[in-house]
């Protein structure tokens, strides 16, 4: 708590002159009876609310204009100075012509007769969510004051990434006391799978002398981890980092509906397998690396026979089934550099990279035949399902991405017609009109 003399409000005065550089609305407020007077306002409150130094010396009922907001706001003070304890609370900022929402905490500051003469306003404008740990350029112990009172974690590290203070809220966002994590390097508490390269951020953060945000995965006491986006801050000395604030919060459930979004984009939302969009970027990915490598590329489309009679005979909930099983049963048929997607329906294609030899194809293409030789058990239910299969291989049948997708394709076709073999491999010509669509992709 601040303590000043009351026979001498100079040292107070001068701290609240540390608030001229401050972003957030500061406001020092006298205590006169049951009023409430304006004693100091900082820049920043006289740019959002219109206010100027005529308020100095004026009470809350006259400045305020709405007299039902006036007692209200004259209310909350008098609480902290009753009480003598801080409280925080939100509320409506007007200039007259736009509102504001201001995230406010009052500070009781006792003299040293331990009476509330002065009360400290400070107001955070989070209509524009600016992160504390930007904003505030004062004193360490200004710094504890405001970060006590927000659920965000705050840090202070040194330039070797030593935590020297973390704020209060830790104990409920993390399950570990503040005094806990003073003392370590900020490295312990980080997953290892992002361990190094937050370690390389931080040095970046240090030579570069700039501001950043990460995004990283915090281990709780509970032993799991919690995704936090981390704002770090250097804090100069001249022009040396002295240390470090972080303000991070838990972004857990942003993170979590980022991925979902993801698996919406580029995965089927049955199978649970890679859709045509990401299908095509793996392809063109196997052909970049078969033209570094000089390795083949296999690639099969399969195509369902008579699909459409288990929908009509067993109903389309279990021809769902049936779709997802299959996408099991092919995925256990492949390595783990292939890649199975499914383009809808009961269609499906089979990207195999790094082949060094046909006969690997092959191999693949009658393991998937033989995963489908007996009936699917579907909860007791034997379904018979097999597929027609069209066979290409890069770079003997075509040397560029559309043509090599018509080649499978044609395959396939031929498949359909001949269902007395295992698969067709492509024995064709695959020049193709560059202007029509991609069979696939």
């Amino acid at each position: 708590m601040f303590e000043y003399s009351h026979r001498n409000t100079d040292n107070l005065l001068d701290f609240v002159r540390l608030f001229d550089i401050v972003e957030d609305l500061v406001f020092l407020m006298g205590v006169q009876g049951d009023q409430i007077f304006y004693e100091y306002i900082n820049q920043a409150a006289k740019n959002l609310t219109a206010l100027s130094e005529e308020v100095i010396g004026k009470s809350i009922g006259e400045v305020v204009r709405n007299k039902a907001e006036a007692a209200a706001l004259n209310g909350q003070y008098l609480d902290v100075a009753y009480t003598k304890k801080s409280i925080n609370f939100t509320h409506t900022i007007s200039n007259g012509t736009k509102f504001y929402t201001g995230d406010t905490t009052l500070y009781p500051l006792l003299d040293t007769d331990g009476e509330c003469r002065f009360i400290l306003g400070i107001v955070k404008d989070v209509t524009e969510k600016h992160a504390l740990e930007q904003k505030l350029k004062e004193t360490e112990e200004l710094f504890r004051i405001i970060t006590e009172n927000t659920t965000d974690v705050i840090r202070i590290i040194d330039p070797n990434g030593v935590i020297r203070y973390s704020s209060p809220s830790c104990e409920i966002t993390d399950g570990f006391s503040a005094e806990y994590y003073v003392g370590k390097h900020f490295s312990e508490v980080i997953d290892e799978r992002d361990r190094l390269h937050i370690k390389q951020q931080f040095e970046t953060l240090i030579n570069k002398k700039k501001s950043m945000t990460v995004e990283l995965r915090h281990v709780n006491r509970d032993g799991h981890y919690t995704w936090k986006e981390v704002v770090a801050t250097p804090i100069f000395q001249g022009d040396q980092v002295m240390n470090v604030v972080t303000s991070s919060r838990d972004i857990t459930e942003r993170v979590e509906y980022r991925e979902k979004l993801s698996q919406m984009a580029f995965y089927d939302h049955l199978s649970g397998l890679p859709n045509r969009r990401l299908l095509e970027d793996r392809l063109e990915m196997a052909i970049s690396q078969s033209e570094r490598t000089n390795k083949k590329i296999g690639l099969l489309f399969l195509d369902g026979r008579d699909f459409k009679s288990i929908n009509d005979r067993f109903g389309h909930e279990m021809g769902d089934e049936v779709i997802v099983a299959t996408a099991r049963i092919l995925e256990r048929c492949l390595r783990k550099v292939d890649t199975v997607g499914r383009l809808g329906g009961d269609e499906f294609v089979v990207v195999l990279p790094d082949i060094t030899e046909d006969e690997d194809i092959f191999i693949v293409v009658n393991r998937i035949a033989n995963a489908f030789s007996d009936p699917l058990n579907m909860n007791g239910t034997h379904i018979d399902f097999k597929f027609d299969i069209g066979v290409a291989i890069y770079p003997t049948h075509a040397t560029e991405k559309k043509a090599f997708l018509k080649c499978a394709d044609q395959a396939l076709y031929k498949a359909k017609i001949n269902q007395d073999t295992v698969f067709q491999l492509f024995d064709g010509d695959c020049r193709i009109d560059m202007q029509q669509d991609d069979p696939v992709c």
